[in-house]
């Protein structure tokens, strides 16, 4: 094993120097990387300072190429991105502790430390230097899609982003430099670290940690589960995030890190909420019509890449979100940031802090449908669970929470539109087609089988609805809603709002569920149009024409409590956008940051 390590070790060193026949021999070694054994063996022999400078070495060379010829320089870089992979991956293993297997020991991972914030001379380059750091960047951009350890992120990066917060304090925004800046270090391989633009670009050394960190829960959690490292990455790094991504790797490992049911998924989720709120609040103001206005919103698209994600968080705690809403939660401290009941953690928002980041989210469409089929698929599940056990108490309190949470998002979503130019039917239309195309009739799979298999048994089904969260869950409606054929199209007055098409939501949800599990008089069916079977039963919402469909609603109002429980629902959409508004008016809450 040794003996082939140093051999690997020397070949990786040649081909740093430009052998090919050295990498092509190196390619033998490829598989070998995933082993923890040989990959431990491998990195001790080329020691830490290999992974601070040989990508150092390689922009040095692709500059000379990139002088003679694009062509000259896109196989060189080819060559160094399936080097620099085989050097990710080997870190990769060599970090993770498995099983009777050794790893780097802390001694290489404080000395990759110290390196990481020294510099190194890129040969030919008139004394051109480059950090450490800016090297193991280079390192991860070009790996392959293996998770690092939750070890190797709290030592190694951590470090890396108090090194990036040093460098910003004393330099300034670091520049990513494209091959047509001349007089800076190219990128080695052909990574593209600009949003929207598949144009290569020196990775930033922070966005590949991060996108690394992204590719499980717990090494992403292992980083930024620090609430002064977290801030710097949301708030004092929007310039750098800026000049390359606006933070699309940052929202990958907030996702990966704050999506869970577990504690501290929960916990990040409040905190980074806190810092964003905090960001948005200097940015705006309410006239005296009581709309929004946004000063410099252009600051705020610094980091638009992690919107999207921030969607698909805040979508899958929307059980949450309901809670702080109806609570009018304040801002809670630190230490104080989720609580638990029977087991189940519960993350405590701050209501106005979460009207202040869904305005700024709901500028982005993606993050808005996260939002939306965040609070669609917890609404389903609750709604059909409530009528299932027969909880009146639960029904009342699921439909009037619900309705004033969506009655948050509706009015950021409208408000933020307007602030930035656009019409406001824009904002009444993405709701009004789910609503049209009946996403609130699809059934939950099993959860009519209560008859069969009893309460308790029947509940897994909505435990196994809701499993990879309330957002999946909701995309999965809108999924069956759209290929559900035959589905008849549930029309909406024309020149209907936002508050008529939650009411109509709720309705379908109150309607469909009623019929799963038959939670009416079973007496008065004979010969109605929406009946089928023997005995007869009515058939699916999801079923039935608009004739078939018309005639069922005029039978609920008298033969089931559907009707007084939607008139729970009704009103608490108009109480939600007076909420938010009131938010939009309010001071600061305690312990909002300040510059």
């Amino acid at each position: 094993m040794r003996a082939e390590a140093e051999q690997a070790a020397g070949l990786v060193e040649a081909a740093g120097r430009g052998d090919k026949d050295a990498l092509t021999k190196l390619a033998a070694f490829k598989d070998r990387m995933t082993d923890p054994r040989f990959a431990t063996a491998l990195l001790e022999k080329l020691g830490p300072q290999a992974l601070t400078t040989l990508p150092v070495h390689l922009s040095a060379r692709v500059r000379k190429a990139l002088d003679q010829s694009p062509e000259a320089a896109r196989g060189m870089r080819a060559q160094n991105r399936e080097l620099l992979s085989m050097l990710a991956t080997a870190l990769a293993h060599a970090t993770t502790a498995k099983e009777g297997a050794p790893r780097l020991g802390t001694r290489f991972l404080d000395e990759l430390n110290k390196r990481g914030r020294e510099e190194t001379e890129a040969p030919g380059m008139g004394g051109l230097t480059a950090p450490g750091y800016w090297a193991l960047g280079q390192i991860l951009g070009a790996g392959p899609q293996e998770p690092y350890s939750s070890w190797f992120m709290r030592t190694v990066g951590r470090d890396m982003i108090r090194w990036d917060r040093d460098y910003l304090k004393e330099h300034g925004v670091r520049f990513l430099p494209r091959d047509t800046d001349v007089y800076n270090l190219p990128a080695p391989a052909d990574s593209q670290p600009f949003q929207d633009t598949d144009e290569i670009g020196a990775a930033d050394p922070v966005g590949a940690l991060l996108a690394a960190a992204a590719r499980g829960r717990e090494p992403a959690q292992a980083l930024l589960a620090d609430r002064d490292l977290l801030t710097y990455l949301m708030h004092d790094r929007r310039p750098q995030w800026a000049m390359g991504d606006h933070g699309e790797s940052l929202g990958r490992a907030m996702e990966a890190a704050m999506s869970g049911q577990d504690d501290l998924s929960k916990t990040l989720a409040v905190m980074a909420t806190q810092i964003y709120a905090d960001d948005v609040r200097p940015h705006v103001s309410l006239d005296e019509d009581g709309k929004v206005a946004f000063a410099d919103p252009s600051e705020l698209d610094d980091l638009s890449g992690i919107r999207d994600n921030m969607g698909h968080i805040l979508g899958d705690h929307a059980d949450d979100i309901a809670a702080a809403f109806y609570k009018n939660a304040p801002r809670a401290a630190d230490g104080e940031l989720t609580s638990s009941n029977e087991g189940h953690y519960i993350a405590r928002f701050g209501a106005a802090d979460l009207d202040l980041v869904v305005l700024d989210l709901a500028a982005d469409d993606g993050a808005y449908n996260n939002l939306l089929m965040g609070e669609i698929g917890h609404m389903r599940r609750d709604v059909d669970e409530a009528i299932m056990t027969g909880n009146e108490t639960m029904l009342k309190n699921v439909v009037t929470n619900d309705a004033r949470s969506l009655g948050h998002l509706m009015e950021a979503r409208k408000q933020t539109l307007i602030a930035r130019g656009q019409e406001a039917d824009a904002a009444d239309a993405k709701l009004m087609e789910l609503v049209e195309t009946g996403i609130g009739e699809i059934p939950i799979p099993g959860a009519n089988l209560v008859g069969k298999v009893g309460i308790e048994a029947a509940k897994a089904a909505y435990e196994n609805f809701v499993k990879d969260g309330y957002t999946s869950a909701g995309k999965w409606m809108l999924d069956q809603a759209g290929h559900g054929g035959g589905h008849t199209t549930r029309n909406v007055a024309e020149g209907a709002k936002n508050e008529e098409a939650i009411d109509e939501l709720v309705r379908q949800m109150l309607e469909s569920s009623a019929v799963a599990h038959e939670h009416y008089d079973h007496g008065k069916l004979d010969g109605r149009p929406f009946v089928v079977g023997d005995p007869p039963r009515i058939k699916p919402p999801a079923s039935m024409n608009n004739d078939e469909y018309d005639a069922f609603l005029e039978w609920m109002e008298r033969h089931t409590t559907i009707p007084s429980d939607f008139g729970d629902a009704q009103g608490m959409t108009r109480v939600g956008i007076g909420e938010f508004t009131n938010h939009m008016r309010k001071p600061e809450p305690p312990g909002a940051r300040h510059e």
